[in-house]
């Protein structure tokens, strides 16, 4: 489950956040429940908006930014489920491989079993049966 951060309480300079908002950051809860980061340009911490959502300290997340805000998630959690979608997508693709296949098959046995003469082939069948 995705749990919402508040907006950093450290001081924020111009340029501090912009490194957390590109891709997913991986970090560890803090001793007081929050999420910290050492950026170049100081340091940046956040807490969870409700407390029903807080993690126990020393539990590693994934912090990323989505539409206005930062949201984070236990990495084990997100993990499990990118290899989740990653079988899913397999499976998708076998799926996808054993139709085409029967297609292919379907449409051999059709063609094997087709009794229309060309017109080429018309006059020497009509002389066979004279």
């Amino acid at each position: 489950m995705n749990r919402v951060l508040c907006w950093p309480h450290t001081s924020i300079v111009p340029g501090l956040l912009d490194g957390l908002k590109v891709g997913r950051s991986r970090t560890v809860v803090t001793e007081k429940g929050r999420i910290r980061f050492g950026q170049a340009l100081g340091p940046v911490e956040m807490r969870f908006s409700e407390r029903a959502h807080q993690l126990r300290a020393g539990t590693e997340v994934y912090v990323w930014w989505k539409s206005g805000g930062f949201v984070c998630a236990p990495t084990a959690e997100v993990d499990a489920e990118e290899r989740a979608s990653r079988h899913m997508a397999e499976r998708v693709l076998q799926a996808r491989a054993q139709l085409g296949a029967a297609r292919e098959e379907r449409l051999a046995r059709i063609a094997a079993n087709i009794d229309i003469l060309l017109p080429g082939e018309i006059a020497p069948a009509c002389g066979a049966a004279a």
